[in-house]
């Protein structure tokens, strides 16, 4: 009970508000949105996130409700807090499946796993949820107006993905173990040939051909580099690479190893 009280005692001072304003009366639900959200727009998250709870509680199935209940979990979001922001996300979609704001739910959930996401040499399991996240989301909200955003979103976590295949690559080819090299090259060529990633990993296929001696496989790796990314960085190696190449072969000598 002393707990109880000493938290009803505390959240008004909270909700006095900053710089001496006080919390709109509760005759005024929209002001109080207003509030809430401009402590969140001010970074302001502790005074945001009391100010929707409060919002969210006196408002039951409202409309002031469920934008409070949006607010709570993008207060969290804002603290960087995504497991608490994705629960209260997830609570708001069970909670209100037929509202306008169910698109932004289920969009915000993606960037929360976006955030979390690590470098591309590294474990991708969050960059996986957020690519499920942004596939479910485009699947079931095509027309919304977060879909751009989604499917910006989504690739961002292809791209991750074909870099983390990439890297694999170049590792395996470093230590000489080609036909895992070859393997994760295919598949950014296969699996993500839209992305800046396949013009590198068509140019180290040339790399590994050579390295096995194998000339004719690496001079067409690289002719296929300069048609399939003509202009690119990697095509303009390529293509060094490749007149090298020919004037070796040529000379009957084999080629240059600049790994």
């Amino acid at each position: 009970m002393r707990r109880a009280c000493v938290i009803l005692f505390v959240l008004p001072a909270i909700l006095a508000g900053c710089g001496g304003r006080s919390f709109p009366p509760a005759s005024d639900p929209a002001a109080r949105i207003e509030r809430a959200d401009d402590y969140l727009r001010r970074g302001k998250k502790r005074e945001a996130l009391e100010s929707y709870r409060v919002i969210a509680g006196a408002y039951p199935g409202t409309e002031w409700e469920e934008r409070a209940r949006l607010g709570i979990a993008r207060a969290y979001r804002a603290q960087k807090d995504y497991p608490a922001a994705i629960l209260e996300y997830q609570d708001f979609q069970r909670r209100h499946p037929r509202s306008e704001y169910v698109d932004d739910a289920a969009f915000e959930i993606g960037l929360c796993y976006a955030a979390q996401r690590k470098k591309p040499q590294l474990d991708q399991e969050w960059n996986g949820k957020a690519l499920e996240q942004f596939d479910s989301f485009l699947a079931r909200f095509p027309d919304s107006d977060l879909a751009p955003r989604a499917r910006e979103e989504r690739e961002e976590a292809r791209i991750h993905f074909a870099r983390k295949a990439l890297l694999n690559g170049i590792t395996y080819r470093k230590l000489r173990r080609y036909e895992a090299a070859l393997f994760y090259f295919d598949i950014v060529r296969n699996d993500y040939a839209d992305t800046p990633a396949a013009a590198e990993a068509l140019y180290e296929t040339g790399r590994v051909a050579e390295l096995r001696k194998d000339y004719a496989a690496a001079a067409e790796s690289y002719r296929t580099l300069a048609e399939e990314h003509p202009g690119s960085a990697w095509a303009e190696k390529g293509e060094k690479r490749l007149g090298a190449l020919e004037r070796r072969m040529e000379a009957g000598d084999g080629p240059e190893d600049d790994s």
